[in-house]
């Protein structure tokens, strides 16, 4: 007896979540929460789902930040949108030196002063 055996992996939309800036494309943008689901598949037809991840990602530059089950499940309180956004913030900027993040922080702060007046 032969069986045909395999995974796939599957990334889908779910929703948009809050808006926080992203400095991989220098924007305030919506992120956005996604989740990738890998599946058993047995003759080519999906049947068990077998793993979860959630990512928050944004829909500019599609940089994509992995999102725990504990802040996935409360990402509409107001407290883990900041929490969330700063652990972005973080990651984002931790591949940078002093330089680098003060020049992007300064550009930042520049451009939402800008911006302030205008809206």
């Amino acid at each position: 007896m032969i069986i045909n055996f395999g995974w796939l992996r599957e990334a889908r939309p779910v929703r948009p979540a809050f808006a926080s800036y992203c400095y991989h494309c220098q924007k305030s943008v919506t992120w956005h929460l996604w989740r990738e689901t890998e599946w058993v598949m047995f003759f080519g037809v999906k049947t068990i789902p077998f793993l979860w991840k959630n990512f928050l990602a944004c829909p500019r530059c599609e940089f994509a930040f992995h999102l725990p089950w504990s802040r996935y499940s409360t990402i509409d309180s107001n407290d883990t949108q900041r929490a969330v956004g700063a652990a972005i913030e973080e990651a984002q900027l931790a591949p940078k030196n002093e330089l680098q993040r003060k020049f992007l922080l300064a550009q930042r702060a520049e451009r939402e002063a800008r911006e302030k007046p205008a809206a």
